[in-house]
């Protein structure tokens, strides 16, 4: 009987197995005419894009980019003639209806969601900027004074993810001092103030190393981009076109940024304290689980601009409800936090539910300092909500006016020219593709050129940077000694990351030259055949950061000090006279001898 029970799960296993193989080969092949239509569009960019979503449908690193643009997956995409776009859109959504195994489902519909987006599907912005005011996806604003770690957006597929961390400036405001993201993948952090690991010199972390963007891109392992513009300005855009925009800003001494967030709500569904994109305003502030929650649309009227004081009362109650109730519900937890933490440090280190000790409101506000931030924000052409939350912020904080930022289309008016000579488009410094991913991945399709995803490392997990994964610096793998969580973040021994101080990197591709070339007509003389040309090696040395050491004062016992022997002076020796007996004027008496006895 135990025989045929174990022949009977042998054979099952051997059929679990070769199910489970068919199941990953099925989108590997139905994939296939996709890529051709691909590359038929183009031979280098065609092939970098295949290549690119069959690495996001795996959930593993795109390849380098051969082409002079900086473009996401999804950009490349949107820069096709409409025509392509429409055969690859339809592919893909008859093999996710079709296709009969899970694992391929789920593998279309990564695609699905960036690929099923038309010309209709325009994207919307959240906001949280000042001190801080929130303005959510569907246009609610508010006041936002809390203190801790949100979501400010997260995507029901997971896909995007976006944390902030606020922190208080005084007793009654607080700004976003820290940003992080789950970019398609990779784990990216921006710090204004502290910085997690001691290194002051660039707010960037990737992966939990700190990283150098100078130049106008840096290329993210997943496919995603960062952008640099000022000096502490950036703009993050997911391989799926989602984008997030970073403004430095500063006051009273205080690093902050403003953030707005770029999502498309016609892909996926989304929640956070900027709301759920669903086109209704009066739902953006209702607690969970409740239905109706309390009546956004009448609180709104009084948010920000009323000086009635029977107004201000009811608004005030509104911010204590967003700033415990509301916020409650949207404080992470340490399992599902992004961010990068010191030693002994997690969520719980930043958070304070007690804060604000006092909301303040517009009536609360100096007549003269109202009146001269009423004058400068409208200079700035602010109106409605938007022109009493500028006046909040310049009034109590001298914060400069922020209107709405404009991220600007990188493929709108470009035209994309034939590529003749492929150049790899990497950040400076970087190992070429098939050197950080030597093993090839069944069905890699190399032979082109360029593209397929790298073979599954069983030993080492998916690729360095991601989200479940090792840091990064500089997009190259790092080893630990310590115990990554699961979100990625590394630690050593005592929880301290020690990071490697880079140079700043360019983001211009690497030129390369090609010697050896001749013209048709030159005869042709025999020559010996030269030994294979070697680029020289350059040795970049890089200052190495080293943390500062910190030293404890050694505590020493005191140590006893007699006191110092004063000179003791020898008296003068006089000499002694023998003692004089005197008689003595008393008689005495005579002894008697004890044995005898007187006559």
């Amino acid at each position: 009987m135990k025989k045929h029970v174990t022949f009977f799960g042998l054979f099952a296993l051997a059929v679990l197995g070769t199910v489970n193989a068919q199941e990953k080969s099925n989108f590997g092949t139905d994939f296939q005419p996709i890529r051709k239509d691909l590359v038929a569009w183009d031979a280098v960019r065609g092939e970098w894009l295949a290549s690119s979503m069959e690495a996001m449908a795996n959930k593993k690193p795109t390849p380098d980019r051969n082409f002079p643009e900086e473009y996401t997956p999804a950009e490349m995409f949107g820069a096709m003639p409409s025509t392509t776009q429409d055969r690859v859109r339809s592919h893909i959504q008859r093999s996710s209806t079709n296709t009969s195994d899970s694992a391929s489902r789920s593998q279309w519909s990564r695609l699905n969601s960036f690929t099923s987006r038309t010309p209709d599907c325009k994207p919307v912005m959240g906001r949280t900027y000042g001190d801080p005011h929130l303005k959510s996806f569907d246009g609610a604003t508010y006041s936002f004074q809390t203190v801790g770690e949100f979501t400010l957006v997260k995507s029901g597929s997971g896909n995007v993810n976006v944390q902030v961390r606020q922190r208080n400036q005084s007793d009654d405001f607080s700004l976003n001092t820290a940003v992080a993201m789950n970019v398609g993948g990779d784990r990216v952090c921006f710090y204004a103030n502290e910085k997690p690991d001691g290194n002051t010199t660039t707010p960037l972390r990737i992966g939990g190393e700190p990283v150098y963007v100078e130049g106008t891109n840096y290329y993210l392992e997943h496919g995603g981009t960062i952008s640099r513009s000022g000096k502490n300005d950036y703009v993050v855009t997911w391989p799926t076109g989602e984008r997030v925009k970073l403004d430095a800003s500063q006051t009273g001494g205080m690093g902050f940024y403003n953030i707005a967030v770029e999502i498309y709500p016609c892909a996926d569904n989304y929640d956070g304290i900027l709301g759920n994109a669903n086109g209704r305003s009066s739902d953006d502030f209702d607690v969970r689980n409740q239905q109706g929650g309390i009546a956004s649309s009448n609180w709104n009227m009084g948010v920000f601009g009323s000086t009635n004081q029977r107004d201000q009362v009811l608004e005030k109650e509104y911010l204590a409800f967003l700033a415990k109730d509301f916020a409650r519900q949207y404080r992470i937890t340490p399992e599902e936090s992004l961010f990068d933490y010191g030693f002994n440090q997690s969520t719980y280190a930043f958070t304070d539910e007690s804060f604000p000790r006092v909301h303040r409101t517009l009536g609360d506000m100096n007549e003269d300092d109202r009146r001269r931030a009423q004058r400068e924000c409208e200079r700035r052409g602010f109106t409605g909500s938007d022109l009493s939350a500028c006046i909040y912020d310049n009034g109590f904080l001298r914060i400069e006016p922020t209107p709405k930022p404009n991220i600007p289309d990188r493929t709108a008016g470009r035209q994309l020219d034939p590529i003749r000579n492929p150049t790899p488009n990497v950040n400076p410094g970087q190992k070429p593709y098939r050197e950080r991913y030597p093993e090839p991945r069944l069905g890699d399709h190399g032979s082109t050129g360029n593209g397929g995803v790298p073979r599954d490392q069983a030993s080492g997990g998916s690729a360095p940077g991601t989200v479940s994964d090792k840091p990064l610096v500089n997009n190259r793998e790092t080893t630990s000694s310590g115990n990554p969580e699961s979100t990625g973040k590394e630690g050593t021994s005592t929880g301290v990351t020690r990071p490697v101080k880079k140079e700043p990197i360019s983001s211009k591709p690497v030129e390369t030259t090609n010697s050896g070339s001749s013209t048709e007509n030159e005869p042709v003389k025999p020559v010996k055949t030269p030994e294979p040309y070697k680029e020289p090696e350059v040795i970049r040395t890089r200052p190495v950061y080293t943390e500062p050491v910190r030293t404890e004062p050694v505590k020493t016992e005191p140590r006893y000090t007699p006191p110092p022997v004063k000179p003791v002076s020898t008296p003068v020796q006089r000499p002694v006279s023998a003692p004089v007996s005197t008689p003595s004027s008393t008689p005495s008496k005579p002894i008697t001898s004890p044995g005898r006895r007187g006559g």
